[in-house]
This record gives C-alpha cells, sequence and structure tokens, in this order.
C-alpha cells in the first residue's frame, strides 16, 4: 500500500489522453499507469481463466477416451481367453 502511495505521489505529471470513444486531457500519468496495468491484468484473467477451462474440457474428453479403450482392451482380452479354452476342448476330441 505505501508502495502505491510513493508511485502516485513521484508521477504528478498531466497527459492527455485520446481513447476510441473520449477525449481526457488533464490526466495524472500514475492514474493512466495504474489504469492499464488494471486492464492488463482482467485481460490476463481472462485468457488464463479460458485456458483453464479448455484444457479442462480436454482433460474431460481424455479420460472418456481412456474409459472406452480400457473397456475394449479388456473385452479383447477377455475373448482371447475365452476363444483359447473353447479351441483346446475342440481339439481333444
Amino acid at each position: 500500500m505505501v508502495l502505491i502511495l510513493i508511485f502516485l505521489l513521484k508521477n504528478t505529471e498531466e497527459v492527455a489522453i485520446d481513447l476510441v470513444f473520449a477525449r481526457y486531457d488533464q490526466v495524472k500519468i500514475a492514474f493512466v499507469m495504474l489504469g492499464s496495468l488494471a486492464v492488463g491484468i482482467l485481460i490476463g484473467y481472462g485468457v488464463a481463466l479460458t485456458s483453464i477451462i479448455s484444457s479442462k474440457s480436454e482433460i474431460r474428453s481424455f479420460k472418456v477416451k481412456n474409459k472406452r479403450l480400457s473397456e475394449e482392451l479388456n473385452d479383447l482380452r477377455n475373448v482371447a481367453i475365452d476363444e483359447g479354452i473353447y479351441d483346446n476342448d475342440i481339439g481333444e476330441d
């Protein structure tokens, strides 16, 4: 908190800001810098949140696919064992 106060006191020059939708003539440069930092943090948070949500969705789909493939592998293992037992019984007769 003290660092923010020192930052605000050291940057007292005023600048003109021209945005697409508005123009501000007398704005302290410290507020411009803090405002752009806040906007950057919000954008970064949004990008990170989007990335986390898409990663979780991808992980969920991989888990479903892994479960399906594991079940298929177990079925194939059981089929091979069952066929081997029946083949030996037929060959002995």
